[in-house]
């Protein structure tokens, strides 16, 4: 099975063999090595130069993973806290989103094809991630809410997402919906690097950036270790949700 990873904020590339893949949305930069017995490809969501979230290039990034036949993707990211229990420097993932973005979202823009995003993750990636996680650190579940950014929230908007959601962050939509749409397997592994709007007296870019280098080499164990433990053999339906979506 090949295995895609996509690194969020602070993992910009992988040491590896340096590929671009030609996409209908423009040539992707992607890292390939071998681990465990599987080919790994790694793309850098932001890119080397880190364009802000709303300018990813999410089409051109999925399209490449399922170009080069990528079967499941483990991608990582950053969010805040919109609950005290879930501490800075914690590890969150998601089982279900709610997108506030003006995005647009899907790769079908002339056949109707409905996706089922009942369970937007692939429940067999989650399941690694979170035993993987906990053996490194605190680890919490929970609903993410997706906003536009690039500015960081209000604590108006904070007050009225965390009644939905348990963090917030800016980079999981549309990229969570085009995975399910290329019927490939996807699970987030999220570091918490701040809580949100409010919850304390400012918000600063430096300390964010410290909590994810602090944590960067215990995600990379993760990582590995979920690497490992992935099936070859795919059972969990993700693969037939295109299908399935047809009218």
């Amino acid at each position: 099975m090949k295995i895609g990873i996509i690194g969020g904020t602070g993992f910009y590339e992988m040491k590896g063999e340096e590929i671009e893949i030609e996409t209908k949305h423009g040539k992707i930069l992607a890292y390939y090595f071998e681990k465990h017995d599987r080919e790994i490809f790694f793309i850098s969501r932001h890119g080397r130069e880190h364009v802000p979230a709303h300018a990813v290039n999410y089409y051109g990034n999925m399209e490449a993973m399922k170009k080069i036949g990528v079967e499941a993707i483990i991608a990582t990211s950053t969010v805040g806290s919109m609950r005290k229990e879930i501490k800075v420097g914690s590890f969150f993932i998601p089982y279900d989103f709610i997108d506030f973005t003006k995005r647009k979202s899907t790769f079908y823009d002339d056949v109707a094809i409905h996706v089922d995003m009942t369970f937007p993750f692939c429940p067999v990636i989650r399941k690694i991630l979170i035993e993987n996680s906990l053996k490194i650190g605190e680890t919490k579940e929970g609903i993410y809410a997706v906003t536009e950014g690039p500015r960081l929230e209000t604590k108006a908007e904070i007050n009225m997402l965390r009644n939905f959601a348990h963090a917030v962050g800016m980079t999981l939509s549309p990229e969570v919906v085009l995975a399910k749409e290329a019927g490939i397997c996807y699970a987030s592994l999220c570091i918490v690097s701040n809580y949100a709007s409010g919850m304390q007296e400012k918000l600063d870019a430096q300390e964010i950036k410290k909590v994810y280098e602090e944590k960067r080499e215990d995600v990379m164990k993760i990582i590995d270790e979920t690497i490992s433990k992935i099936p070859e053999s795919r059972e969990c339906g993700c693969k037939n949700a295109p299908e399935s979506g047809k009218l």
